[in-house]
Protein backbone atom coordinates (compact mmCIF):
# COMPACT_ATOMS: atom_id res chain seq x y z
CA UNK A 1 0.00 0.00 0.00
CA UNK A 2 1.68 3.34 -0.99
CA UNK A 3 2.08 6.03 1.57
CA UNK A 4 -0.03 9.70 1.53
CA UNK A 5 1.68 11.98 0.24
CA UNK A 6 1.42 15.73 1.48
CA UNK A 7 1.15 16.37 -1.69
CA UNK A 8 -1.48 13.73 -2.79
CA UNK A 9 -3.54 15.23 0.03
CA UNK A 10 -3.61 18.60 -1.57
CA UNK A 11 -4.68 17.02 -4.50
CA UNK A 12 -7.04 15.33 -2.85
CA UNK A 13 -8.26 18.33 -0.78
CA UNK A 14 -8.53 20.36 -4.31
CA UNK A 15 -10.21 17.39 -6.13
CA UNK A 16 -12.76 15.68 -3.51
CA UNK A 17 -12.72 17.39 -0.12
CA UNK A 18 -13.89 20.89 -2.06
CA UNK A 19 -16.59 19.35 -4.30
CA UNK A 20 -18.04 17.59 -0.49
CA UNK A 21 -17.89 21.11 1.40
CA UNK A 22 -19.61 22.64 -1.21
CA UNK A 23 -22.35 20.57 -1.33
CA UNK A 24 -22.38 20.29 2.26
CA UNK A 25 -22.19 24.07 2.68
CA UNK A 26 -25.55 24.58 4.75
CA UNK A 27 -25.13 21.89 6.40
CA UNK A 28 -21.36 22.72 7.71
CA UNK A 29 -22.13 26.53 8.32
CA UNK A 30 -24.85 25.23 10.49
CA UNK A 31 -22.59 23.02 12.84
CA UNK A 32 -19.86 26.18 13.00
CA UNK A 33 -22.67 28.51 14.24
CA UNK A 34 -22.85 27.17 18.08
CA UNK A 35 -18.96 27.39 18.30
CA UNK A 36 -18.61 30.61 17.15
CA UNK A 37 -20.74 31.49 19.55
CA UNK A 38 -18.88 29.57 22.18
CA UNK A 39 -15.70 31.40 21.18
CA UNK A 40 -17.44 34.40 21.33
CA UNK A 41 -14.51 36.24 18.95
CA UNK A 42 -14.18 39.87 20.30
CA UNK A 43 -14.00 42.89 18.12
CA UNK A 44 -12.75 46.16 18.48
CA UNK A 45 -15.21 49.02 17.84
CA UNK A 46 -14.50 51.42 15.53
CA UNK A 47 -16.05 54.51 14.29
CA UNK A 48 -16.46 54.05 10.10
CA UNK A 49 -15.84 58.03 10.38
CA UNK A 50 -12.62 57.87 11.71
CA UNK A 51 -10.24 59.09 9.25
CA UNK A 52 -7.41 57.28 11.22
CA UNK A 53 -8.66 54.03 10.92
CA UNK A 54 -6.14 52.63 8.82
CA UNK A 55 -3.10 53.85 10.79
CA UNK A 56 -1.40 51.74 13.52
CA UNK A 57 -3.29 52.31 16.70
CA UNK A 58 -0.66 54.27 18.24
CA UNK A 59 -0.09 57.05 15.81
CA UNK A 60 -4.14 57.36 15.91
CA UNK A 61 -3.57 58.28 19.84
CA UNK A 62 -0.47 60.92 19.21
CA UNK A 63 -1.56 64.99 19.83
CA UNK A 64 -1.76 66.69 17.14
CA UNK A 65 0.71 69.86 18.43
CA UNK A 66 -1.39 73.33 18.40
CA UNK A 67 1.24 74.65 15.88
CA UNK A 68 0.56 72.24 13.07
CA UNK A 69 -1.15 72.92 10.25
CA UNK A 70 -4.41 71.11 9.63
CA UNK A 71 -3.56 70.58 6.12
CA UNK A 72 -0.08 69.24 4.46
CA UNK A 73 1.10 71.69 2.30
CA UNK A 74 0.38 71.86 -1.30
CA UNK A 75 3.37 71.32 -2.59
CA UNK A 76 5.15 67.93 -1.87
CA UNK A 77 8.36 67.46 -0.92
CA UNK A 78 10.73 66.76 -3.85
CA UNK A 79 11.41 63.22 -5.07
CA UNK A 80 14.74 61.34 -6.67
CA UNK A 81 13.47 59.30 -9.64
CA UNK A 82 14.72 55.80 -9.07
CA UNK A 83 15.38 54.91 -12.56
CA UNK A 84 18.07 57.77 -11.85
CA UNK A 85 19.82 55.67 -9.24
CA UNK A 86 19.47 52.21 -11.32
CA UNK A 87 16.87 50.22 -9.71
CA UNK A 88 13.49 49.60 -10.25
CA UNK A 89 10.88 52.40 -9.43
CA UNK A 90 9.21 50.82 -5.56
CA UNK A 91 5.60 49.74 -5.91
CA UNK A 92 2.84 52.20 -5.04
CA UNK A 93 1.82 51.60 -1.24
CA UNK A 94 -1.52 50.27 -0.82
CA UNK A 95 -2.20 51.66 2.91
CA UNK A 96 -2.70 54.64 4.78
CA UNK A 97 0.51 57.36 4.59
CA UNK A 98 2.88 57.00 7.01
CA UNK A 99 2.11 60.32 8.49
CA UNK A 100 -1.16 61.57 9.39
CA UNK A 101 -2.69 64.33 7.41
CA UNK A 102 -2.87 67.30 10.01
CA UNK A 103 1.25 66.58 10.55
CA UNK A 104 3.66 68.82 8.36
CA UNK A 105 5.45 67.67 5.37
CA UNK A 106 8.91 66.01 6.74
CA UNK A 107 7.92 65.25 9.87
CA UNK A 108 9.37 62.67 11.63
CA UNK A 109 7.55 60.28 14.02
CA UNK A 110 8.07 61.46 17.49
CA UNK A 111 7.98 58.32 20.19
CA UNK A 112 5.12 57.67 22.35
CA UNK A 113 5.23 59.14 25.88
CA UNK A 114 5.98 56.93 29.00
CA UNK A 115 2.11 57.28 29.81
CA UNK A 116 0.90 55.86 26.35
CA UNK A 117 2.93 52.77 26.54
CA UNK A 118 -0.27 50.96 28.54
CA UNK A 119 -2.11 51.48 25.50
CA UNK A 120 -0.08 50.61 23.30
CA UNK A 121 0.58 47.08 25.26
CA UNK A 122 -3.43 47.07 25.06
CA UNK A 123 -3.28 47.55 21.63
CA UNK A 124 -1.02 44.77 21.23
CA UNK A 125 -2.46 42.56 23.23
CA UNK A 126 -5.97 42.79 20.95
CA UNK A 127 -4.01 42.07 18.24
CA UNK A 128 -2.55 39.13 19.35
CA UNK A 129 -6.04 38.46 20.44
CA UNK A 130 -7.51 38.83 17.07
CA UNK A 131 -4.49 36.61 15.74
CA UNK A 132 -5.41 33.85 18.18
CA UNK A 133 -9.05 34.17 17.56
CA UNK A 134 -7.98 33.28 13.46
CA UNK A 135 -6.03 30.52 14.12
CA UNK A 136 -9.06 28.95 16.49
CA UNK A 137 -11.04 29.48 13.94
CA UNK A 138 -8.57 27.57 11.59
CA UNK A 139 -8.67 24.72 13.80
CA UNK A 140 -12.15 24.79 13.88
CA UNK A 141 -12.62 24.32 10.19
CA UNK A 142 -9.73 21.68 10.47
CA UNK A 143 -11.82 19.58 12.91
CA UNK A 144 -14.76 20.08 11.10
CA UNK A 145 -13.38 19.54 8.11
CA UNK A 146 -11.69 16.15 9.54
CA UNK A 147 -14.69 13.76 8.77
CA UNK A 148 -14.40 14.26 5.53
CA UNK A 149 -10.63 14.26 5.07
CA UNK A 150 -10.66 10.41 6.27
CA UNK A 151 -12.87 8.25 3.44
CA UNK A 152 -10.55 10.96 0.70
CA UNK A 153 -7.75 9.38 2.54
CA UNK A 154 -9.21 5.86 2.09
CA UNK A 155 -10.00 6.57 -1.30
CA UNK A 156 -6.66 8.48 -2.26
CA UNK A 157 -4.29 4.89 -1.12
CA UNK A 158 -7.16 2.82 -3.58
CA UNK A 159 -6.50 4.65 -6.34
CA UNK A 160 -2.79 4.45 -5.87
CA UNK A 161 -3.32 0.77 -6.03
CA UNK A 162 -6.13 -0.25 -7.69
CA UNK A 163 -5.42 -0.13 -11.78
CA UNK A 164 -7.69 2.65 -13.70
CA UNK A 165 -8.15 0.80 -16.92
CA UNK A 166 -11.15 -0.76 -16.98
CA UNK A 167 -11.71 -4.35 -17.55
CA UNK A 168 -12.75 -5.59 -21.14
CA UNK A 169 -16.29 -6.19 -21.52
CA UNK A 170 -18.12 -8.54 -24.20
CA UNK A 171 -20.36 -6.63 -26.15
CA UNK A 172 -22.54 -8.28 -29.29
CA UNK A 173 -21.41 -6.96 -32.50
CA UNK A 174 -24.58 -6.92 -33.98
CA UNK A 175 -25.82 -4.88 -31.38
CA UNK A 176 -23.35 -2.30 -32.10
CA UNK A 177 -24.51 -2.48 -36.17
CA UNK A 178 -27.86 -1.69 -34.82
CA UNK A 179 -27.21 1.77 -33.14
CA UNK A 180 -24.83 2.37 -35.87
CA UNK A 181 -27.99 2.55 -38.37
CA UNK A 182 -27.40 -0.63 -39.93
CA UNK A 183 -31.48 -1.75 -39.34
CA UNK A 184 -31.39 -0.94 -43.67
CA UNK A 185 -28.72 -4.30 -44.13
CA UNK A 186 -30.90 -8.23 -43.89
CA UNK A 187 -30.36 -9.72 -41.21
CA UNK A 188 -28.74 -12.42 -42.73
CA UNK A 189 -26.13 -10.76 -44.26
CA UNK A 190 -25.41 -9.23 -40.84
CA UNK A 191 -24.99 -12.62 -39.51
CA UNK A 192 -22.85 -13.33 -42.33
CA UNK A 193 -20.47 -10.38 -41.26
CA UNK A 194 -20.96 -11.69 -37.56
CA UNK A 195 -20.00 -15.36 -38.58
CA UNK A 196 -16.95 -13.99 -40.64
CA UNK A 197 -15.45 -12.63 -37.91
CA UNK A 198 -15.83 -15.01 -35.54
CA UNK A 199 -13.98 -17.07 -37.66
CA UNK A 200 -11.13 -14.71 -38.25
CA UNK A 201 -10.85 -13.68 -34.20
CA UNK A 202 -12.27 -10.43 -34.54
CA UNK A 203 -15.08 -10.76 -31.63
CA UNK A 204 -14.67 -10.35 -28.14
CA UNK A 205 -15.00 -13.48 -26.14
CA UNK A 206 -18.60 -14.69 -27.15
CA UNK A 207 -20.66 -17.97 -25.12
CA UNK A 208 -23.64 -18.16 -27.62
CA UNK A 209 -24.31 -17.58 -30.87
CA UNK A 210 -26.65 -14.59 -31.33
CA UNK A 211 -30.42 -15.20 -31.53
CA UNK A 212 -30.76 -13.51 -34.70
CA UNK A 213 -28.51 -15.39 -36.43
CA UNK A 214 -29.44 -19.02 -34.99
CA UNK A 215 -31.15 -19.51 -38.16
CA UNK A 216 -28.33 -18.38 -40.58
CA UNK A 217 -25.67 -20.65 -38.13
CA UNK A 218 -27.86 -23.71 -38.69
CA UNK A 219 -28.31 -23.27 -42.73
CA UNK A 220 -24.93 -22.52 -42.97
CA UNK A 221 -23.62 -25.72 -40.75
CA UNK A 222 -26.55 -28.44 -42.72
CA UNK A 223 -26.02 -27.08 -46.46
CA UNK A 224 -23.36 -27.32 -49.15
CA UNK A 225 -21.06 -23.91 -47.63
CA UNK A 226 -19.74 -25.75 -44.29
CA UNK A 227 -18.68 -28.75 -45.94
CA UNK A 228 -17.02 -26.41 -48.92
CA UNK A 229 -15.45 -24.69 -46.36
CA UNK A 230 -13.79 -28.08 -44.70
CA UNK A 231 -12.52 -29.12 -48.05
CA UNK A 232 -10.55 -26.59 -48.80
CA UNK A 233 -9.10 -26.27 -45.83
CA UNK A 234 -7.86 -29.68 -45.74
CA UNK A 235 -6.88 -29.33 -49.76
CA UNK A 236 -4.49 -26.56 -48.84
CA UNK A 237 -3.43 -28.17 -45.80
CA UNK A 238 -2.54 -31.19 -48.20
CA UNK A 239 -0.83 -29.21 -50.77
CA UNK A 240 1.39 -27.47 -48.01
CA UNK A 241 2.12 -31.10 -46.32
CA UNK A 242 3.41 -32.39 -49.65
CA UNK A 243 5.99 -29.10 -50.02
CA UNK A 244 6.84 -29.48 -46.56
CA UNK A 245 10.49 -30.53 -46.80
CA UNK A 246 11.03 -33.19 -43.93
CA UNK A 247 14.24 -33.79 -41.96
CA UNK A 248 14.11 -37.94 -42.74
CA UNK A 249 14.11 -38.87 -39.15
CA UNK A 250 10.91 -38.87 -37.90
CA UNK A 251 10.49 -36.49 -35.59
CA UNK A 252 8.52 -34.03 -38.09
CA UNK A 253 5.03 -34.02 -36.26
CA UNK A 254 1.41 -32.41 -37.54
CA UNK A 255 -0.97 -31.91 -34.65
CA UNK A 256 -4.64 -32.40 -34.77
CA UNK A 257 -7.13 -31.43 -32.06
CA UNK A 258 -9.96 -33.96 -32.47
CA UNK A 259 -13.30 -31.96 -31.56
CA UNK A 260 -14.73 -30.51 -35.07
CA UNK A 261 -11.51 -31.33 -36.55
CA UNK A 262 -11.44 -35.14 -37.00
CA UNK A 263 -14.71 -35.82 -35.65
CA UNK A 264 -17.83 -33.92 -35.92
CA UNK A 265 -20.42 -33.00 -32.68
CA UNK A 266 -23.16 -31.77 -35.10
CA UNK A 267 -25.30 -34.31 -33.86
CA UNK A 268 -25.13 -33.12 -30.32
CA UNK A 269 -25.15 -29.39 -31.07
CA UNK A 270 -28.33 -29.93 -33.55
CA UNK A 271 -30.46 -30.79 -30.71
CA UNK A 272 -28.81 -27.93 -28.65
CA UNK A 273 -29.69 -24.98 -31.15
CA UNK A 274 -25.79 -25.32 -33.03
CA UNK A 275 -24.81 -23.39 -30.31
CA UNK A 276 -27.69 -21.11 -29.36
CA UNK A 277 -27.49 -22.57 -25.78
CA UNK A 278 -24.73 -21.84 -23.45
CA UNK A 279 -21.97 -24.66 -23.40
CA UNK A 280 -23.15 -27.68 -20.58
CA UNK A 281 -20.14 -29.57 -19.56
CA UNK A 282 -22.03 -32.77 -17.79
CA UNK A 283 -24.54 -32.79 -21.06
CA UNK A 284 -21.65 -32.99 -23.58
CA UNK A 285 -19.50 -35.41 -21.15
CA UNK A 286 -22.64 -37.09 -22.08
CA UNK A 287 -22.39 -37.41 -25.68
CA UNK A 288 -18.86 -38.07 -26.22
CA UNK A 289 -19.37 -40.90 -23.45
CA UNK A 290 -21.56 -42.65 -26.26
CA UNK A 291 -18.66 -42.75 -28.99
CA UNK A 292 -21.22 -41.36 -31.50
CA UNK A 293 -19.19 -38.80 -33.05
CA UNK A 294 -18.67 -39.24 -37.07
CA UNK A 295 -15.80 -38.02 -39.04
CA UNK A 296 -15.31 -35.26 -40.91
CA UNK A 297 -14.80 -37.01 -44.47
CA UNK A 298 -12.14 -34.36 -45.35
CA UNK A 299 -9.90 -34.19 -42.32
CA UNK A 300 -10.15 -37.88 -42.78
CA UNK A 301 -8.40 -38.08 -46.52
CA UNK A 302 -6.13 -35.05 -45.10
CA UNK A 303 -4.70 -37.26 -41.65
CA UNK A 304 -4.39 -40.31 -43.93
CA UNK A 305 -2.35 -38.33 -46.65
CA UNK A 306 0.10 -36.62 -43.73
CA UNK A 307 0.88 -40.33 -42.35
CA UNK A 308 1.79 -41.81 -45.78
CA UNK A 309 3.96 -38.41 -46.41
CA UNK A 310 5.69 -39.50 -43.17
CA UNK A 311 4.58 -36.92 -40.63
CA UNK A 312 4.25 -38.20 -36.87
CA UNK A 313 0.26 -37.47 -35.83
CA UNK A 314 0.09 -35.97 -32.50
CA UNK A 315 -3.57 -35.36 -31.36
CA UNK A 316 -3.71 -33.01 -28.70
CA UNK A 317 -7.45 -32.62 -27.39
CA UNK A 318 -9.11 -30.57 -24.51
CA UNK A 319 -11.10 -33.85 -23.41
CA UNK A 320 -10.31 -35.53 -20.53
CA UNK A 321 -8.05 -38.04 -19.47
CA UNK A 322 -10.92 -40.18 -17.88
CA UNK A 323 -12.50 -40.24 -21.77
CA UNK A 324 -9.45 -42.12 -23.58
CA UNK A 325 -11.15 -45.13 -23.84
CA UNK A 326 -13.91 -44.08 -25.66
CA UNK A 327 -12.25 -41.33 -27.78
CA UNK A 328 -9.65 -43.85 -29.14
CA UNK A 329 -12.93 -46.46 -29.55
CA UNK A 330 -14.56 -43.34 -31.27
CA UNK A 331 -11.52 -42.45 -33.67
CA UNK A 332 -10.77 -46.40 -34.66
CA UNK A 333 -13.86 -47.05 -35.40
CA UNK A 334 -14.38 -44.05 -38.20
CA UNK A 335 -10.37 -45.20 -39.25
CA UNK A 336 -8.18 -42.95 -37.36
CA UNK A 337 -5.34 -44.81 -36.34
CA UNK A 338 -1.39 -44.99 -36.30
CA UNK A 339 -0.75 -41.60 -34.51
CA UNK A 340 2.39 -41.43 -32.41
CA UNK A 341 0.66 -39.38 -29.58
CA UNK A 342 -2.75 -38.91 -27.89
CA UNK A 343 -2.50 -36.48 -25.32
CA UNK A 344 -5.51 -35.35 -23.43
CA UNK A 345 -6.21 -33.07 -20.30
CA UNK A 346 -5.29 -33.93 -16.83
CA UNK A 347 -6.69 -32.64 -13.47
CA UNK A 348 -3.39 -30.56 -13.45
CA UNK A 349 -5.03 -29.02 -16.71
CA UNK A 350 -8.32 -28.59 -15.67
CA UNK A 351 -8.36 -25.07 -14.68
CA UNK A 352 -5.48 -23.64 -17.48
CA UNK A 353 -7.66 -22.00 -20.39
CA UNK A 354 -7.04 -23.69 -24.16
CA UNK A 355 -4.22 -21.81 -25.10
CA UNK A 356 -2.13 -22.08 -21.99
CA UNK A 357 -2.56 -26.16 -21.73
CA UNK A 358 -2.04 -26.42 -25.72
CA UNK A 359 1.15 -24.27 -25.78
CA UNK A 360 2.48 -25.78 -22.71
CA UNK A 361 2.00 -29.42 -24.09
CA UNK A 362 3.14 -28.49 -27.91
CA UNK A 363 6.47 -27.05 -25.71
CA UNK A 364 7.05 -30.27 -23.73
CA UNK A 365 6.52 -32.26 -27.86
CA UNK A 366 9.72 -29.99 -29.01
CA UNK A 367 11.46 -30.89 -26.10
CA UNK A 368 11.33 -34.54 -26.77
CA UNK A 369 12.81 -33.60 -30.19
CA UNK A 370 9.76 -32.88 -32.56
CA UNK A 371 9.63 -30.36 -35.40
CA UNK A 372 6.00 -29.20 -35.34
CA UNK A 373 5.39 -28.28 -39.13
CA UNK A 374 1.50 -28.59 -39.06
CA UNK A 375 -1.57 -27.58 -37.16
CA UNK A 376 -4.92 -28.11 -37.37
CA UNK A 377 -7.62 -27.16 -34.94
CA UNK A 378 -10.99 -25.60 -34.94
CA UNK A 379 -10.18 -22.83 -32.86
CA UNK A 380 -7.83 -20.23 -32.44
CA UNK A 381 -6.63 -21.88 -29.09
CA UNK A 382 -5.52 -25.04 -30.64
CA UNK A 383 -3.24 -22.55 -32.74
CA UNK A 384 -2.11 -19.50 -30.69
CA UNK A 385 0.30 -19.25 -28.26
CA UNK A 386 3.84 -20.43 -27.82
CA UNK A 387 5.83 -23.07 -29.77
CA UNK A 388 3.58 -22.63 -32.27
CA UNK A 389 3.86 -24.64 -35.57
CA UNK A 390 5.38 -23.43 -39.14
CA UNK A 391 2.33 -23.55 -40.73
CA UNK A 392 -1.47 -23.82 -38.80
CA UNK A 393 -4.70 -24.38 -40.62
CA UNK A 394 -8.09 -22.92 -39.02
CA UNK A 395 -11.28 -24.98 -39.48
CA UNK A 396 -14.70 -23.39 -39.18
CA UNK A 397 -16.87 -23.44 -36.40
CA UNK A 398 -19.60 -20.66 -35.58
CA UNK A 399 -20.95 -22.58 -32.87
CA UNK A 400 -18.88 -21.90 -30.11
CA UNK A 401 -15.94 -20.20 -29.05
CA UNK A 402 -12.93 -21.68 -26.68
CA UNK A 403 -10.54 -19.00 -24.99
Amino acid sequence: MASTTPLNLVWAIKGILLPRIRIQLPQLAASLLPLRQLLSFPRHETKRSSPHRLLPPDLTRLHRPSSAPLHAPSSPEPRIPAASLGCPAPPEPRLAPARPPWAPAGARRRPAPRGRSINNSKHAMARHRGGGDLVRLLMTLLLAATPLLAPVAAELEEAEVVPTAPPQVASSSLARGADEGLDDVPADVRCASWRLAAEANNLAPWKAVPAECAAHVRAYLTGAAYRSDLELVARESAAYARAAPLGGDGRDAWIFDIDETLLSNLPYYADHGYGLELFDHLEFDKWVERGEAPAIPSSLKLYMEVLELGFKAILLTGRSEGHRGVTVDNLNKHGFHDWDKLILRTAADRKKTATIYKSEKRKEIEAEGYRILGNSGDQWSDLLGSSMSARSFKLPNPMYYIP
